[in-house]
């Protein structure tokens, strides 16, 4: 019995020291050779995770050294060639093609263009104004274009008024804003002057639309139809394609404005024989004097060249265009030129040459307008010009068409108010 359990105590003591050695050694190396093995193993996958981990940071912290942006604002005679061959580099093939999408195409003065570039590598070129977003992305070699949508609200309104004094008050007691009165001016200008024409009892009226942008104040107006009573004649102006017709199709513009200036009076006419007002004595005065406060605009009346800008002796400042190659006019006694005019430039019609002033032998600020035929002076208030091309009768139904909706308004307007 004793022999028995001196045995079964060897047997639990073994068993015990079995059960420890498999705990202690299990899934351990059991040689020098293993040993050193697993721990140069180990030690590679330790250095490859590093290397992984500090490339891919190196890489990130490279890309944001060497990320840069540039915004440029669109200039006159400013192309996103020119910008790209600045930074050295070469405008995408897309963008040099024409077509309807490419918005990248064309730019305008004043649009912010922002350019991405990675390690001086072109990454995308997005330009941005107030009407639209335009992206080019290098990666895809695409053209994306963003529309931005404006809650314009348009509003249709009637003003009218009869003169008692002026005109220019007239319409502003009627609800006329400034430049709404000279849009109207601008209408009846061939036809009105509105120095020497203008008498008690003559009467207007204007249709128009005023356009409201993202809920603000109205930005912008479009005179639809226009009608001016004067000395017991009617003139009725009917816009369309941007400029004004009577209902019979005759434009109202003609080859030349009546002034070279908007609300003015006349101070000095066309006289052969004026006693002059510095000298005292007898002299042609072979224009007409606009007097008007210094720094009023003065406009070209006509479309033409400028063959003199600079002082010309009594004249002081002056400008002469020649029109063509029977008409010349001359504006003397400016303040300043313009300061995109040069001599050899071609001017448009009611484009701005200068400002009133008083250079020159003159009393006070006015304007001296002088008409020329072939070299002749001639009193430009008694010329009767040459009158538009008419209207063929396709666009007279056209102008029609597009003002048959107000066209109740407009009769209205004249049985009513235009007496």
């Amino acid at each position: 019995m004793l022999y028995t359990i001196r045995k079964f105590r060897v047997f639990m003591v073994v068993a015990a020291i079995l059960i420890i050695s498999t705990y202690l050694y299990i899934d351990k190396p059991y040689s020098n050779y293993d040993i050193n093995h697993i721990k140069e193993i180990d030690n590679k996958k330790i250095e490859e995770i590093k290397d992984y981990y500090f490339k891919n940071i190196n890489i990130s912290n490279d890309n944001n050294k060497y990320i840069k942006v540039k915004k440029i604002f669109i200039k006159k005679n400013q192309t996103l060639g020119l910008i790209l061959g600045k930074l050295n580099i070469s405008t995408p093939r897309l963008i040099l093609k024409k077509f309807k999408s490419n918005c990248l195409y064309k730019l305008n003065v004043k649009d912010e263009i922002i350019i991405k570039l990675i390690n001086k590598k072109l990454v995308s070129i997005k330009r941005k104004n107030k009407n639209i977003e335009c992206l080019y992305e290098s990666n895809n070699n695409k053209i994306t274009k963003i529309t931005k949508t404006k809650n314009n609200f348009k509003e249709q309104l009637v003003f009218f008024n009869n003169i008692s004094n002026s005109f220019y008050n007239s319409a502003i007691k009627s609800g006329l804003s400034p430049n709404e009165i000279m849009l109207f001016a601008d209408i009846f200008g061939w036809d009105i002057d509105f120095s020497l024409d203008i008498r008690k009892g003559d009467s207007f009226g204007v249709v128009l639309e005023r356009i409201y942008s993202n809920g603000k104040k109205y930005d912008k107006s479009t005179i639809k139809y226009a009608v001016f009573k004067n000395k017991n004649k009617i003139i009725e102006a009917f816009r369309y394609n941007n400029k004004y017709y009577n209902k019979k199709g005759t434009p109202l513009e003609k080859q030349f404005l009546k002034a070279p200036i908007d609300f003015y009076r006349i101070s000095s006419h066309f006289n052969r024989k004026r006693l002059h007002p510095i000298f005292k004595s007898v002299r042609p005065h072979l224009g007409t004097d606009y007097a008007a406060p210094k720094g009023t605009p003065v406009y070209s009346t006509g479309d033409g060249i400028i063959i003199h800008k600079g002082r010309k002796g009594g004249y002081g400042k002056a400008v002469i265009i020649k029109h063509g190659n029977i008409y010349t006019t001359l504006y003397g006694h400016l303040s300043k030129y313009h300061k995109r005019i040069r001599a050899g430039k071609r001017i448009k019609q009611k484009q701005i040459i200068g400002y009133v002033g008083s250079t020159g032998y003159a009393t006070g600020p006015h304007v001296h307008y002088e008409f020329r035929v072939r070299g002749v002076h001639k009193n430009s208030l008694k010329i009767k010009f040459k009158k538009r091309k008419k209207l063929s009768k396709k666009n007279i139904n056209k102008l029609k068409k597009i003002h048959q909706t107000n066209i109740n308004k407009y009769t209205w307007l004249r049985k009513n108010y235009i007496k």
